[in-house]
């Protein structure tokens, strides 16, 4: 009877302590690649902005704790989110098998289309049989690089990765690559409404059969924060349930380019 009570007081010692941690949080560091309009991007008067960003402010909000937003490199995030550099990635980042091998994921967020991008006069298809011979510019570590790299290069495509897909859109106006692959808002924002862009279109279908391309979007933690978890997964849920991201998402985007988690 007494271990049972004891084992009673500890339980009950540990779930206070962890409500007390997450109550507690006063600040967090979220870092981000704010290079991929619109979800996470540098406005002209230096601000980090984005659609991403407007989640992340509002999680921070809901917590009561200050955001601190980080620029990093997006392949760097999971390695600095291992080395405790900050606390959260929060960057457009694909819940992928293999990311949860080394880090966790908040509840899903979002699911977003990738579509190639090319001059008006290719049309372009999703296939190696249509991109056989071409240069394809992908961002290193993303979804759509690993994609690339699996179902395309075996079989005759050449996969350009580049730091921030800035840098691939510089180099397919200039004809350096004949196409770039990556979610279409970013493909929007980043490139065809800007002068550069004009020539360009967005070309093929849009990929819904690969798990690669097709698992959703949510924001990255270290493996066992679970209180920071728990506490930015209640966040989500709230947010998604009260209409918050749905008004984010009309704030940056064109109807049914993204699709919120089933229910919402």
């Amino acid at each position: 009877m007494k271990k049972n009570l004891l084992r009673l007081a500890l339980a009950a010692l540990f779930t206070v302590s962890a409500a007390t941690q997450a109550a507690d949080l006063k600040e967090i560091r979220i870092a981000t690649e704010a290079g991929y309009p619109p979800f996470e991007f540098i406005a002209p008067n230096g601000e980090i902005q984005g659609f991403n960003i407007d989640i992340g402010n509002e999680i921070c909000k809901r917590l009561e704790a200050k955001c601190v937003w980080i620029d990093q490199s997006f392949d760097s995030l999971i390695p600095g989110l291992q080395a405790r550099k900050f606390d959260l990635a929060n960057s457009t980042m694909t819940a992928t098998d293999a990311r949860r091998k080394v880090i966790d994921f908040t509840t899903p967020l979002y699911i977003v289309a990738s579509r190639l991008v090319a001059s008006k006069d290719k049309n372009l298809e999703p296939t190696a049989e249509s991109l056989k011979g071409l240069r394809i510019g992908v961002q290193q570590g993303t979804t759509m690089e690993t994609y690339a790299r699996k179902e395309w290069a075996p079989k005759g495509v050449q996969i350009i990765a580049y730091p921030s897909y800035t840098n691939a859109f510089t180099d397919l106006a200039a004809g350096r690559i004949d196409a770039s692959f990556q979610e279409a808002p970013n493909a929007v924002d980043g490139f065809l409404d800007k002068p550069e862009g004009a020539n360009f279109h967005l070309t093929g279908a849009v990929i819904n059969n690969s798990p690669i391309l097709n698992e959703p979007i949510a924001i990255g933690l270290r493996k066992g924060n679970k209180e920071l978890k728990a506490a930015v997964d209640d966040a989500i849920k709230a947010m998604l349930a009260d209409g918050t991201i749905q008004q984010f998402s009309e704030k940056y985007f064109q109807p049914q380019t993204i699709e919120l988690p089933s229910g919402h």
